[in-house]
């Protein structure tokens, strides 16, 4: 879904002169996706970013882990060559939640393309500092960490897809032909690898998911914020749904959820098809702000044609993403997938919320 912190960025940069210098591209249904090359980057579109977040365990321990690489482009041709400000910003959020510790670690990281950050347009390959994120054959290898205190090394093997969301292939956030992306997803990765947390190591396995998302523009001015989420069942299926927020308290028609089945095939839902409902009250204590960390979900099941009720069980409360580098404070943790109806945990999920400590809107103007 849409990442939050680089959002308060981009209106930094647009207040220095360096929004829309030229006719940034915008997502086409005309345009058909090739890959390996579209899974590198694409210097005419704004905004990109490559999201990957997964469930670990090791030694009876479980994890929850998220690596966000951002692509922001900037205006080129009046600024002088090798200026700051003529290069593509690479942006890098790292979080680790480690529940039976009640430990969450986060850290994030700024560089200009060129000053130990790049990303290749031929296929995924990109790196900021030691971070990187790389496809090799058909793996995806992830290197990442928290400072000092964690750090990763993962292997991860896509089950199925890509799948590329949005009915025409375009995944539309407004009425505005500008307010879309390109939704590349793989819905489940089988990752294994090595962890350390906290003076402690382990060999860990788990599942994982990774979007891509291309755009230029995304969210309509009117919009609050977003509660976002994907849902991985035991059964082999996935879900990837969320809810736009609109100033007068309601959902945006622009909200979806798609299911994804065993074979890669996707469901894609309207409001009609699913409720949304906020619960919970989790206060952060670094900011006040008050989230519904455990939501329910009831989408109607394409397999039977029932609606389903799931609630979201977050791993632990407190996994609030704090602003830095002029970005937007936000929660996103790892979840367990509770049915309502069966009684039991169905599946595992992560939670985005955004719009609760920060106004998202007044950022974007």
């Amino acid at each position: 879904m849409i990442k939050t912190w680089i959002v308060g960025l981009i209106g930094l940069l647009e207040l220095n002169g360096l929004g829309y210098a030229r006719e940034w591209s915008v997502p086409d249904a005309t345009t058909r996706l090739t890959f390996p090359r579209d899974h590198g980057s694409h210097a005419d579109f704004k905004i990109e970013w490559w999201y990957v977040t997964g469930h670990l365990e090791g030694k009876e321990r479980r994890f929850g882990f998220q690596a966000t690489f951002f692509r922001l482009g900037q205006r080129p041709g009046n600024l002088e060559s090798g200026s700051f400000r003529s290069d593509q910003i690479f942006m890098t959020h790292m979080g680790i939640s480690d529940p039976d510790n009640g430990s969450f670690l986060h850290e994030e990281r700024l560089n200009r393309d060129g000053w130990d950050a790049f990303s290749s347009d031929e296929d995924l390959d990109m790196r900021n500092g030691n971070w990187t994120l790389k496809r090799d054959s058909e793996v995806l290898r992830l290197i990442g960490g928290v400072g000092a205190d964690a750090g990763f090394e993962l292997e991860m093997k896509p089950t199925k897809g890509p799948v590329i969301f949005g009915e025409d292939g375009i995944s539309r956030k407004g009425p505005e032909g500008t307010a879309a992306s390109y939704y590349i997803t793989f819905p489940r990765l089988m990752v294994s690898g090595r962890l350390r947390i906290n003076g402690d190591e382990f060999s860990v396995t788990g599942s994982g998911w990774m979007d891509h998302e291309i755009s230029s523009s995304q969210l309509d001015r009117s919009q609050t914020g977003w509660n976002w989420a994907c849902l991985q069942f035991n059964d082999g299926r996935e879900i990837m749904g969320y809810v736009l927020r609109t100033e007068d308290g309601g959902y945006s028609s622009y909200s979806k959820l798609v299911w994804v089945d065993g074979e890669g095939n996707l469901t894609h839902q309207t409001l009609r098809d699913y409720d949304w409902i906020q619960d919970g009250a989790w206060i952060s204590p670094d900011t006040g702000a008050t989230y519904p960390t455990s939501p329910e979900i009831h989408p109607m099941d394409p397999a039977t044609g029932e609606r389903r009720r799931f609630k979201l069980i977050p791993t632990m409360s407190e996994q609030e993403m704090a602003a830095g580098a002029g970005g937007v404070t936000y929660w996103e943790g790892a979840c367990d997938i509770l049915d309502l109806d069966q009684g039991e945990v169905v599946g595992k999920a992560f939670l985005e919320m955004t719009g609760y400590a920060d106004d998202i809107a007044e950022k974007l103007r």
